[in-house]
């Protein structure tokens, strides 16, 4: 039986030879492969008939597209594609894998024997022309509090690509920490998955996480005010997810962090947002949650408007 249930929720075509052929080139092949397409306009199909008789691939294409907002119940509807392995990687249809990734999670859990329900391995960015524009490197094993910190710091980047996370643990949780559009809903997911027993970065196996033209992170700063509202949403559930299970001085450190996060978020990240946006932003809140308009009303006063 196979243990490992790699899942790749695909929608864009222009990279997904690559991605497969990442997997084809596993040095241990002990895993099957699940692929959902969102009613993607590409012939996906096509691509994933190619691999057939290289990979275990069970391709499903949904009737209907809800990743273009919705992506993190994509990403749960095509988990449910899996069937009795016992952890799960949710991968991507544009990032590359490192040919010993698998090998390096069979090693690490049989070495510490299962003692996480979250394993991840660090990454390199490339671009669209697999050129490599960053590089990142976490602790081996970290609590998640202090995890949570470094994120909002930006002192790393985390990506639900380089995950592998237990199926009961994600059961259990009811799957991923929803966001509009996903925002910051990776790193919210990593934090709660790792909040019992921490989380372990593998060493000597990288995946290449795409940040590119055609990624919604590339495109963060197009049409975001429902991605400023995801990450909003993020801060938010940070402080709620945080708030009986750390101390008063942890707890105000995490809220200063938080603020910051948020401030360089928009303005790097979002590249700034217009008036226009920053009106939208609050309008929502106030309808929605008029405690946390309170909360991130004085945030906006530092917010770049462009």
């Amino acid at each position: 039986m196979k243990h490992l249930a790699i899942v790749i929720p695909a929608y864009k075509s222009k990279f997904l030879r690559q991605t497969l052929d990442s997997l084809v080139n596993q040095t241990n092949q002990n895993f099957n492969l699940y692929i959902g397409d969102d009613n993607s306009p590409f012939n996906l199909k096509e691509i994933v008939t190619e691999y057939n008789d290289k990979l275990a691939i069970t391709y499903h294409k949904f009737s209907n597209n809800i990743g273009g907002k919705n992506i993190v119940n994509q990403w749960n509807r095509c988990v449910a594609l899996t069937k009795d392995e016992k952890w799960i990687w949710l991968f991507s249809d544009d990032d590359i894998a490192d040919a010993n990734c698998v090998e390096t999670f069979y090693e690490t859990i049989k070495m510490d024997s299962e003692k996480y329900d979250v394993y991840r391995f660090n990454t390199r960015v490339i671009d669209d022309n697999n050129k490599v524009i960053g590089d990142n490197e976490s602790p081996f094993e970290e609590n998640a509090f202090d995890m949570c910190l470094d994120i909002l710091q930006l002192k790393r980047g985390h990506c639900m690509p380089d995950h592998i996370f237990s199926k009961i643990k994600y059961n259990k949780l009811g799957g991923f920490v929803f966001t509009n559009y996903a925002q910051a809903a990776d790193w919210a997911t990593s934090i709660n998955f790792a909040t019992e027993k921490g989380i372990c970065s593998m060493k000597n196996a990288k995946i290449n996480w795409r940040y590119g033209t055609s990624s919604i992170s590339g495109n963060a700063h197009k049409d975001n005010h429902e991605k400023v509202l995801g990450h909003i949403q993020f801060i938010n559930w940070v402080l709620s997810h945080f708030k009986n299970k750390v101390g008063k001085k942890d707890f105000e450190k995490l809220k200063l962090y938080s603020n910051t996060n948020l401030i360089k978020i928009i303005n790097i990240h979002y590249k700034g947002i217009t008036l226009k946006t920053s009106c939208q932003v609050l309008k929502t809140l106030i309808k929605t949650d008029n405690n946390l308009f309170k909360n991130i009303i004085n945030t906006f006063r530092l917010i770049k408007i462009k």
